[in-house]
């Protein structure tokens, strides 16, 4: 089965033994810039002065990245900031529901209070994502495909499966990785410092 990069980004972002997210928040964000990104790789957007706009329409192969494309047609040129933004929740949800019906994803009743959590079916398929980020960071460029070298700038930019100071020390390769990229992983890369900084302040009240 070929992944999208949305599919990708989110096996990454599940951790520890279980493989589940932990903030959603951000994943959506993640999620939603690598649903955008991957249209764009597919020549489904385009870039007009830092204006995404709609290039083709019809099937991608991929039913969350047709409802992603067909929203988008609706509307005229948008930044990339508001495309990242718009309908993150949205998107998540729909992306964990054709998960768990491709068997990727599986419901797990918790113990304490007995919530409904989503875990990856197969742990090594997140590690194998995992993998790949890390080896688009060390690996000859030459050698780095476009579809990781998306999935390291993303990851990155939202700070999910490659840790900061891990950009930090990668900052160079990840500026090369970016550029083949395009401008989501920037717009990603600024909301989640928004997110942040919206964060902290709040903790900082109380």
């Amino acid at each position: 089965m070929t992944l999208s990069l949305p599919a990708r980004v989110y096996l990454l972002a599940c951790e520890g033994d279980k493989g589940r997210i932990s903030d959603r928040r951000r994943v959506a964000m993640l999620v939603r810039a690598a649903a955008v990104t991957d249209l764009l790789l597919r020549g489904r957007l385009a870039d007009h002065g830092g204006k995404a706009s709609v290039t083709g329409r019809g099937p991608t192969g991929d039913l969350l990245l047709d409802d992603v494309l067909a929203n988008l047609s609706e509307d005229g040129e948008r930044s990339w900031r508001s495309l990242v933004r718009r309908d993150g929740a949205d998107t998540l949800k729909s992306l964990e529901l054709q998960l768990v019906a491709a068997g990727m994803l599986r419901q797990h009743t918790t113990r304490f209070l007995g919530r409904q959590v989503l875990e990856v079916a197969d742990p090594a398929s997140a590690r194998r994502e995992r993998g790949r980020a890390e080896a688009a960071l060390r690996d000859p460029l030459s050698e780095v495909d476009t579809d990781d070298a998306a999935l390291a700038a993303l990851a990155a930019a939202a700070a999910v499966g490659v840790t900061r100071r891990e950009a930090w020390a990668n900052s160079e390769r990840l500026a090369e990785l970016g550029e083949r990229v395009g401008p989501a992983v920037p717009a990603l890369r600024h909301l989640v410092r928004r997110l942040r900084a919206v964060r902290a302040s709040a903790g900082s009240h109380g």
